[in-house]
Parts: structure tokens; C-alpha cells; sequence
């Protein structure tokens, strides 16, 4: 795990429906020194996303330019935070978790965290390598 001056990479992932929980989580993480390594919340292409929309299916170079960026976010960070308390099931979320799963079963990193209640539940939540949180502060706190 690389600790850096101006603080970790991390990325936020959680559902397309709750952009509030995702956003404010990032902006603490900011706030504290960290950085976010992937936004996929912000589309600089255009306000599908913003407007609560993925990449459409019909759009396959944008919704493949989508999953290299939300890919490359979960590779490069040092801690992973999923937000669980939507009250949709996610897709996109929990590919990011399978490959920050994946990353920390055979590097270490990134730490991973579940922060939130859960509205639903994949067994993956109980994999070891997680750690549940009640909060950001606490996430930070670790972190620190």
C-alpha cells in the first residue's frame, strides 16, 4: 500500500441512482488531502450520466471508453470504497468490487471498504478482504 504527501487514490463506486451518496463521499475524501482516481459520476462527454442515465447499449465506443476509465479508477487507487445504501441493485458497482477484490486477493491493494446499509446484498460483501464502515470519517480515519 503507497502512502503519498498529498494523501491516498481512491475510488467511490455505488449505484447510478445515488450520485448525492457517491458525490459527497468524494468531496470528503478530497476535502481531508486524498484524491479520487476515476469520477464517473461527471460524464465530460455529454449530461447523460448527470441526468441519471448510463451509456446507452447503442453507444458501444462510449460505453467502452466509460469502462476503461471506471477500470483504470479501481486499478490505480490505494482504497476502494463501495456505497452500499442505495436501494437499487447496482451492475457497474459490483464489477468494480470483483476487480478491486481481485487486486487486493492477489496484491494487497487496494483496501477495501463497504460503507453504508444494505438495502440489498451480494455474498461478496462477506468476502475477508472487506471491511463494513458506518462511516466516511471512519474510512478516513484509517486512512490518516
Amino acid at each position: 500500500m503507497a502512502f503519498y504527501d498529498e494523501g491516498m487514490k481512491i475510488f467511490v463506486s455505488g449505484q447510478i441512482h445515488d450520485l448525492t451518496m457517491v458525490r459527497t463521499v468524494q468531496a470528503e475524501c478530497i476535502r481531508t488531502g486524498h484524491t479520487i482516481t476515476h469520477d464517473w459520476t461527471r460524464n465530460e462527454t455529454g449530461d447523460k450520466l448527470l441526468a441519471g442515465q448510463a451509456a446507452k447499449f447503442n453507444e458501444p465506443e462510449e460505453a467502452a471508453r466509460r469502462a476503461v476509465k471506471d477500470t483504470n479508477g479501481v486499478i490505480d487507487c490505494d482504497a476502494y470504497i463501495v456505497c452500499t445504501s442505495n436501494e437499487s441493485v447496482g451492475k457497474g458497482m459490483y464489477v468494480e468490487l470483483g476487480a478491486a477484490l481481485a487486486l487486493n486477493v492477489t496484491t494487497g491493494s487496494p483496501r477495501i471498504y463497504m460503507l453504508g446499509d444494505l438495502q440489498h446484498a451480494s455474498i461478496f460483501y462477506f468476502h475477508p478482504s472487506i471491511k463494513r464502515v458506518a462511516s466516511v470519517t471512519e474510512i478516513l480515519a484509517e486512512l490518516a
